[in-house]
């Protein structure tokens, strides 16, 4: 079991690597309002984590396994919005405006925390991840110290891997080189998401 609850982290972590509208949500604040705005955003994210965490142990799986065909709807509809955000950054890169990553001030602890909440309880990307794994690991979970263990993991390595992503987003150094390159940036974050909303459109027939 542990074996079973590891591999998914693994895949929960390549995931979360992955560029997606988590990503953006925690580098804009790192780039507009700093470190503790940017920490306080990835909190929210993590915060999301252990309730996707929680609904993959509690019934998530059977629903996917009732109504397989909803996970091609999920990954249809996440395809098509990273597909739109990676035109959206291409055009950003011709233009100059309208970018994916953009300074942003924040909106107090609260306001930054519901942020990352409220962006990865509605990102598609995540969503069809999390109904993936629910079919792999929730069955499994049947004992309260995995429940515990899954979703306390989760929780950490999601906060892990934004708050390093607000922390290098808010340096100093970072900004300079966004200011800098910032359509080549517009580009390079176009083409990933249009990449992956491509694979996921195609995954999904």
């Amino acid at each position: 079991m542990i074996s079973l609850i590891a591999t998914t982290w693994l895949a929960l972590a390549t995931a979360a690597i992955s560029p997606g509208p988590n990503l953006v949500a925690v580098a804009s604040r790192g780039l507009g309002s700093g470190r503790k705005s940017a920490l306080i955003v990835a909190s929210g994210l993590a915060c999301g984590a252990f309730l996707w965490s929680f609904l993959t142990a509690f019934g998530l799986g059977s629903l996917f396994g009732t109504y397989p065909q909803l996970l091609g709807i999920l990954g249809l509809l996440g395809g098509a919005y990273l597909t739109w955000l990676g035109i959206k950054g291409w055009r950003a890169a011709l233009t100059g405006k309208g970018g994916q990553i953009v300074p942003k001030s924040g909106q107090g602890p609260l306001g930054d925390f519901l942020h990352g909440l409220t962006v990865t309880s509605t990102n598609p990307k995540v969503a069809l991840l999390w109904a993936s794994l629910s079919t792999f690991v929730g069955p499994a979970i049947t004992q309260w110290s995995y429940l515990i263990l899954f979703t306390t993991g989760s929780t950490v390595i999601i906060f892990v891997i934004y708050g390093t992503y607000g922390w290098i987003f808010s340096t100093g150094q970072a900004r300079g080189i966004y200011r800098r390159f910032q359509r080549a940036s517009e580009a390079v974050f176009g083409s990933l998401f249009g990449g992956l909303g491509v694979f996921m459109i195609n995954r999904s027939f």
